[in-house]
């Protein structure tokens, strides 16, 4: 693909314009575009450049861009273009399969709390991928001045998305002894991120801007990865060095078969704060298993599980974001 495919990406994201790229990843038999082909489609449903085809294959392929701009979704089409009745009505002899992934304009959120912090919040925003607007308004969590600017920006979030500012509800249905109702009444003595991904290593930056000791466990850990300041911490064999401090915030997102045992010694160790990133089936069924291990009932209920507020998340910023707030907004 020529550099004006990207030269035009590039504008069109600048100018923060809604569209959508076709990219054609397989072709069985006999069609006009080859593997690796690219179009660009407008919000109108017009090919502005590049080539997935002509006809027919055109112009279902710049259909389903309109539909997936609308959705806001990722989609693979099958264009059959060898089927005249049931295909797209040209026997080319082939089938050819495009991937499309709608590029959607900026968010606008509106902040409603005009901190000292205001220009690094209105950076991390930016970041994230949003457009700030700030207007007076008060905090709905006391705390201090980034604590109060990151539950603002969690806050506003929702908001944007119409989207209840709460505690994710889908563990409390799978498991209804009661989960995570706790204040947190003392400060956090440290931030204690268990597992390797990009969920932790974007809970690891919140914590250090929070200023929080923060250390993270894991495996594979790439310190390029985390901010200066994070505790590393590579896991032994049958993770016999893992160790949690009195009054911590602990988040296990590391999606392993010991995570019941992280959660078991986190409570047991009187952590503020657990919180276990998983869906909600594998919530219920560690949940579920713990329950059965005899771990107290009371144990049990200091768990969040899904962790995080509800802010439809869309990538781990999103997601260690919402973890970060829900420890804020518990703290007493």
């Amino acid at each position: 693909m020529s550099a004006d495919y990207y030269e035009l990406v590039k504008k069109l994201k600048s100018e923060n314009q809604k569209f959508a790229t076709a990219t054609v990843i397989a072709v069985k038999g006999s069609a006009s575009a080859r593997p690796g082909s690219k179009a660009i489609i407008s919000a109108e449903g017009k090919n502005i450049l590049g080539w997935v085809g002509g006809g027919c294959a055109e112009s279902f392929v710049c259909k389903n861009a309109v539909e997936s701009m609308e959705s806001g979704e990722t989609r693979i089409i099958e264009a059959d273009l060898d089927d005249e009745i049931f295909g797209l009505g040209m026997p080319c002899g082939g089938i050819m399969s495009v991937y499309i992934e709608p590029q959607l304009p900026c968010e606008k959120i509106c902040l409603t709390e005009a901190t000292e912090l205001e220009n690094m919040v209105t950076h991390l925003a930016i970041s994230m991928g949003f457009i700030p607007e700030w207007k007076k308004g008060e905090s709905s969590v006391t705390g201090t001045a980034i604590e109060r600017g990151l539950y603002t920006l969690a806050a506003s979030i929702a908001e944007s998305r119409q989207i209840p500012f709460t505690s994710l509800k889908e563990a409390r249905q799978v498991f209804p002894q009661g989960l995570g109702d706790q204040k947190i009444r003392q400060e956090i003595s440290e931030l204690l991120i268990i597992g390797t991904s990009r969920i932790t290593e974007e809970m690891a930056k919140f914590g250090v801007m929070l200023k929080w000791k923060t250390r993270v466990y894991g495996w594979n850990l790439d310190p390029k990865n985390y901010p200066t300041g994070v505790i590393l911490e590579e896991s032994n064999a049958g993770f016999e060095n893992f160790s949690v401090k009195k009054d911590s915030a602990v988040l296990v997102a590391s999606h392993h078969k010991g995570d019941h045992d992280f959660i078991r010694i986190a409570t047991e160790k009187d952590a503020s704060w657990v919180g276990l990133i998983a869906s909600t089936k594998r919530s219920g069924i560690i949940l579920q298993h713990l329950s059965e291990m005899k771990l107290p009932a009371e144990n049990i209920a200091k768990v969040f599980a899904p962790a995080g507020l509800e802010m439809n998340c869309k990538n781990p910023t999103e997601i260690a974001l919402s973890c970060i707030a829900q420890i804020i907004g518990l703290k007493a």
